[in-house]
């Protein structure tokens, strides 16, 4: 307000504009261009791949298929991170098997809910879950990633008396049976409208030496072709499922929009029950694959919500009056580990001195200090630090030039002809430790920290190559084990860690070991932790095959970083631990927050 010279004069009227115009803490006029606008626009910094929940790999595409597809159960995103019925009725009844065909194993029964119905009106039926099992466990579909999850279940019956009520049949009592057993159905009528999976049981699919002499049946092929096709991955009428929202529109590389689902069954229960928000009319997934380009679209409110802000722009953002004025910021503890994967495989990384010696090379707290300003710790592998069975009495791996060099000498790497490059005779052939990182492009942070690692590398005799592929180009080449090193993450729950996707060396192909990791020793940890329900016991285990990854190094784990997020002020939010540490459906618009309010002299 411009100084005058009766400034006493005013001070009640300044009074009252200040009690009639929306207060927004130093942002200009206290307006807002989204203000009553009840949509949100989310950041999203690379493309889905798929929107179906049993053929997608892809993180940021659960995000999504959780509105679309929901679950019999869900995670609660708060302590105690316990679970949440919502397509089922309540938790399941779980019950100890000791006596016929699975002895040693579990039952588990559901019932979904009563009013949970299809868009066209028809019940969500036990039939629904059991093809969708059988989907998964088709050999010949696209659900690799998640059959070796789906291993317990060996059989599943329907109550004749109600369709909405089954048991499923576990071969075990693997750990985390109640959760993985919390199948996200999808509709038999759409996805398998000639009832193909029908004519093949539950038990069928789950042996082994079946579901192999299956995958050359015409019906289990057919159904997979169809089930895998583009359609059922992205277009409209063709991905569909029960949940708070449906499928609108998805323009490749640009933007997924999500509607609110009319006459929705669940809407009833929303703010009564947990897991059943749906407050947004509009899911808008803005694809930016620059953090210029997100961050001044944020500053023009362009975005409703951005994750993953770069450390030092957050840092601005925390003194930038004017931007607070219509967003809030928060950190909750991310979920996640940053590394770089070493293909164990190649033969210029299959000793492990070599990868030790890479590891040394590695700066991480300069990466911490200077890339991500303090809003990230160390980690030494893959279970997170607040868990009750990561293992503190592992050191990270100190940055150490003069070590790096000692472990190439000892492993032969030499420079024997003066050039610079150390070299090695490998199959009969010299090879200069010449080695490629692939990293995903249009990450500023990643390419930085990849020139920190070069120069490191060139340091202790080596050369490095940085190349950087479009996102879904980095997924199909690391999954094909293209790559001799690769820089990247991964999510999780916050719920006990099964390392077999990951891990096993059964997930070499088909799973997610893209790096080659394994022996017999690790494996069997892996397969003893899964079905240890004694906690002490299941701890120790964890803590060895620690040990032994960070012993072998197929992974340089980096560290874990805070979630650094901006939410618009017109919607009440809150922030979680979970992944992607907000939950969109939740928003609730405070519709005068922004609005203009023209104030008339008394």
């Amino acid at each position: 307000m411009n100084n005058t010279s009766n400034l006493k004069k005013f001070i009640p009227f300044i009074i009252i504009l200040g009690l009639l115009v929306s207060c927004t803490g130093g942002s200009g006029d206290g307006t807002s261009k989204r203000a009553g606008i009840n949509e949100v626009i989310i950041y999203e910094s690379a493309d889905f791949d798929k929107m179906n929940p049993i053929t997608s790999t892809s993180a940021n595409s659960g995000i999504v298929t959780r509105t679309l597809f929901p679950s019999l159960l869900a995670l609660n995103p708060e302590p105690p991170f316990d679970y949440l019925p919502i397509l089922a009725e309540a938790r399941p009844e779980i019950e100890e098997v000791n006596e016929g065909d699975f002895t040693g194993g579990l039952t588990i029964t559901y019932r979904i809910r009563t009013e949970a119905v299809w868009p066209d009106g028809s019940p969500v039926t036990a039939h629904d879950v059991e093809f969708s099992l059988k989907a998964i466990k088709n050999p010949q579909s696209d659900a690799a990633h998640l059959r070796s999850y789906y291993e317990f279940i060996g059989d599943m019956t329907i109550d004749e008396s109600d369709p909405k009520k089954f048991t499923f049949f576990c071969n075990d009592r693997y750990f985390m049976a109640e959760i993985w057993s919390a199948v996200t159905p999808v509709p038999e009528y759409i996805y398998d409208p000639e009832r193909l999976m029908r004519k093949f049981t539950v038990k069928q699919l789950s042996n082994q030496e079946e579901a192999e002499r299956l995958k050359g049946d015409a019906d289990i092929i057919r159904f997979a072709e169809n089930f895998n096709a583009q359609k059922y991955q992205r277009e409209r009428g063709f991905v569909v499922g029960c949940g708070a929202y449906e499928f609108d529109d998805w323009k490749t590389g640009q933007r997924l929009i999500l509607k609110k689902t009319k006459n929705w069954w669940g809407e009833q229960f929303t703010g009564k029950v947990r897991g059943f928000e749906n407050y947004p009319d509009r899911l808008i997934f803005e694809i930016i694959t620059s953090d210029r380009t997100a961050l001044t679209a944020l500053k023009d409110e362009g975005l409703d919500v951005m994750r993953g802000i770069p450390s030092k722009d957050f840092k601005d953002l925390e003194k930038d009056e004017r931007f607070l004025g219509k967003y809030n910021l928060h950190t909750p503890m991310q979920l996640a580990y940053l590394y770089i994967g070493l293909n164990m495989r190649n033969s210029k990384l299959s000793d492990k001195r070599v990868r030790q010696a890479l590891a040394y090379a590695m700066d991480v707290e300069q990466v911490i200090d200077v890339l991500y300003y303090g809003l990230a710790d160390r980690t030494v592998g893959p279970i997170h630090p607040s868990q009750p069975y990561y293992n503190k009495n592992i050191k990270p791996y100190p940055y150490d030039l003069t070590r790096a060099q000692a472990l190439l000498d000892e492993a032969g790497w030499i420079d024997t002809d003066g050039d610079g490059v150390r070299d090695k005779e490998i199959n009969g052939v010299k090879t200069p430790l010449r080695l490629e990182l692939l990293m995903p492009s249009d990450n500023p942070v990643g390419e930085k920290l990849a020139l920190i690692f070069r120069k490191n590398i060139e340091r202790i005799g080596g050369k490095m190559e940085i190349v950087q592929k479009e996102w879904t180009v980095f997924i199909d080449q690391t999954k094909a084990h293209d790559f001799e090193m690769m820089q990247s993450g991964w999510s999780a729950a916050p719920t006990l860690a099964d390392l077999k996707q990951i891990w096993h060396t059964t997930s070499y192909n088909g799973g997610s070991n893209y790096v080659g990791f394994g022996n017999q020793e690790t494996d069997d940890l892996i397969d003893k932790i899964r079905y240890e329900n004694d906690v002490e016991k299941r701890d120790q285990m964890y803590f060895k095959i620690q040990e032994i990854m960070h012993d072998e190094v197929p992974y340089i784990f980096m560290l874990t970083p805070l979630s650094k997020i901006a939410i618009h002020k017109r919607f009440e939010a809150n922030s979680y631990v979970y992944r992607p540490g907000y939950m969109v459906e939740e928003f609730k618009l405070n519709p005068d927050f922004g609005v203009k309010v023209e104030a008339k002299m008394p």
